[in-house]
């Protein structure tokens, strides 16, 4: 096989790797989407969830930080939830905010990841 052919099929490989990756992302991005964070959820957050979220306490994902987000959405909608529920690392179950429904967190995870804008 000539180079010039190896090359080719090398970059058509890695642009076609790009495209599936970029879907994929697009598609964990938007499990919290449709979770609108209004003032009420927006309160929720600043009185609990900001406080590591923010400042990045504890190895808290930082708010807008869309590559960290993007790595914890990998693991799925489902043990995003768990994890915010039974608590992971140094983050407490429910993450300080025992007012918190599941529709709340979906919304605050949504803001702070950036999927809800």
């Amino acid at each position: 096989m000539k180079l010039s052919t190896i090359i080719i099929l090398f970059v058509t490989l890695a642009a076609c790797s790009n495209s599936m990756q970029q879907q994929e992302i697009a598609a964990n991005l938007s499990f919290f989407a449709n979770d609108q964070a209004n003032a009420d959820v927006m309160g929720k957050w600043s009185r609990s969830c900001a406080l590591c979220h923010v400042s990045g306490v504890a190895d808290a994902p930082l708010v807008g930080d869309t590559a960290e987000w993007r790595r914890r959405f990998a693991q799925g909608e489902d043990k995003i939830i768990e994890n915010v529920l039974q608590g992971i690392n140094s983050m407490p179950p429910l993450g300080y905010c025992m007012a918190c429904e599941i529709s709340d967190f979906r919304a605050i995870i949504g803001f702070m990841a950036g999927t809800n804008q």
